[in-house]
């Protein structure tokens, strides 16, 4: 089990360790609505407040749909790295 992060409110990060997976520049695939696989560039990783703890979200651009979603990163899959 990986340590506890808490943001400088003191609201634990669930999932902080997928934070270092992703990156601006990331291509990276998703589900949505149980049956459309999308695909879409990371934009921004950072966490979100939902309730009294903080989780991490990656702000998308979305291919073919030309929009931004935010989407949490425990949904995402990798499929091609800016970097490593």
């Amino acid at each position: 089990m990986s340590p506890l992060v808490e943001d400088s409110d003191g609201a634990p990060i669930i999932g902080f360790e997928l934070m270092s997976k992703y990156h601006s520049g990331d291509l990276v695939v998703w589900i949505h609505d149980l049956k459309i696989e999308k695909t879409g560039i990371v934009l921004e990783v950072f966490t979100e407040r939902l309730s009294n703890r903080r989780f991490p979200y990656a702000k998308i651009y979305v291919m073919g749909d030309d929009q931004h979603e935010n989407i949490l990163l425990s949904s995402l899959r990798n499929i091609s790295k800016i970097k490593d």
